[in-house]
């Protein structure tokens, strides 16, 4: 096939450096890829495809960084979602779903015994170490290096235009370092309020990694000792791995406070912080407001996207279509003699090439993808969509062969 043109695309995003800074806010620009082999504007999408301003199509291997888990314009949560909109959406009070939400949640959701509501994962996570802050009397947060929590000041990455102050009391340690992790809390134990953990190691530009066994079981040990939280963000993977929590795929231990997004309501814009009893009463006093955390439309999407997901067993599906895709790109890779690593939960899988540190092959390889009308990040994990087809794993294959085969030519 002949590779696609971006004419359009690129020429909007011409336009959008003008008026916006950057064009397009990382990490969805076009400049975080291999400028000139990715869509940079879409049209509209259906199922596990999406139609670029060009008219080009793809099968979608990002799924909007996750939160489209069950496909575009899903039946039964579009109808849900619109049913809703011919009422309200904002509005000055909440209406019924601000309750009938929460109620399903903490019956679907094992440890869940309340429920607070945000916008976006940053809003939820934010809004835990809050609860864990207020609970304990502590200021401390530990997380896990180079895992991604947000953008509020506590945790965003970047220091460009935050004050070092903002992040005097987050401390890091190593995913699945249990030493690490102790001599962090024998060190801090005294302000440290909390533990953040993600599910899995979904890490930037790197190899994924998935929880050692006893991981949880340590970690919640460790926080029960000394009286601090144990929470888990699991924004980008809910809904993905398991449906009472993507630690439950790997673990019987609770946390304390457990954050969803993304996936949830496939797409619109909701996230909840579950929360365990003991913290109920304190958190009354912790301030949380904003004008949309009350949008009606996203819990009416939340509750038939869950309905979905857990009655037609999407979450197998998933794993099944992952586990296909990343041992197919390992024997592809094999074939043509090249060394890639396929790494991560098969609902979020992610590759790299051995001796390719700048991610230059990887460029190359999702590049050569894109153009062909199979969309990979080649810096961030990837995401297995429910509504994939068995045409559209033969497609995709079809493509992965023949970027292998170029890469090959082209590095040997």
């Amino acid at each position: 096939m002949d590779p696609y043109d971006y004419k359009n695309s690129y020429e909007l995003f011409e336009r959008a450096q003008k008026v916006i800074p950057g064009g397009i806010f990382m990490p969805r620009t076009p400049l975080f890829v291999t400028y000139g082999e990715f869509p940079v504007f879409m049209e509209r999408g259906e199922g596990a495809h999406f139609w670029d301003i060009d008219g080009n199509e793809f099968i979608d291997f990002m799924c909007s960084y996750g939160a489209v888990g069950i496909g575009y314009n899903h039946p039964k949560v579009e109808e849900a979602a619109r049913a809703q909109l011919e009422k309200f959406n904002s509005s000055t009070i909440p209406g019924a779903l601000w309750v009938e939400l929460a109620e399903f949640l903490i019956e679907e959701i094992p440890m869940a015994d309340w429920v607070a509501y945000g916008k976006n994962g940053s809003d939820v996570t934010t809004y835990a170490a809050m609860v864990a802050r207020n609970f304990t009397g502590k200021p401390g947060i530990a997380r896990m290096k180079g895992a991604y929590h947000g953008l509020h000041h506590w945790c965003i990455a970047s220091d460009i235009g935050q004050p070092p102050e903002y992040k005097t009391h987050v401390y890091d340690f190593e995913f699945n370092d249990v030493e690490d992790l102790e001599e962090l809390v024998s060190e801090k134990k005294d302000v440290l309020a909390g533990v953040f953990l993600t599910p899995v190691g979904h890490w930037a530009m790197h190899d994924q990694e998935e929880p050692i066994p006893g991981w949880f079981e340590k970690v919640r040990e460790i926080c029960d000792r000394e009286g601090i939280l144990m929470m888990i963000d699991d924004i980008r993977a809910g809904f993905r791995i398991d449906y009472r929590g993507s630690h439950r795929y790997y673990s019987e231990v609770e946390p304390d406070i457990l954050c969803f997004a993304k996936t949830i309501a496939n797409g619109y814009p909701i996230s909840v912080a579950l929360c365990r009893e003991k913290l109920f009463e304190l958190s009354k006093k912790v301030y949380w407001s904003a004008t949309h955390f009350y949008s009606a439309v996203p819990m009416a999407a939340a509750m038939a996207c869950m309905k979905v997901i857990k009655e037609d067993g999407l979450i197998e599906k998933i794993r099944k279509d992952g586990e296909r895709l990343m041992n197919t790109l390992r024997g592809q890779a094999k074939a043509y003699g090249l060394s890639a690593s396929v790494t991560g939960h098969p609902s979020m899988p992610y590759m790299t090439f051995a001796d390719d540190p700048s991610l230059e092959k990887m460029r190359c390889f999702c590049g050569h993808a894109a153009r062909r009308g199979v969309f990979m990040h080649p810096h961030h994990n990837w995401f297995v969509s429910a509504a994939l087809t068995e045409e559209d794993l033969e497609k995709t294959f079809e493509v992965t062969e023949a970027c292998f085969k170029l890469l090959k030519e082209k590095y040997g």
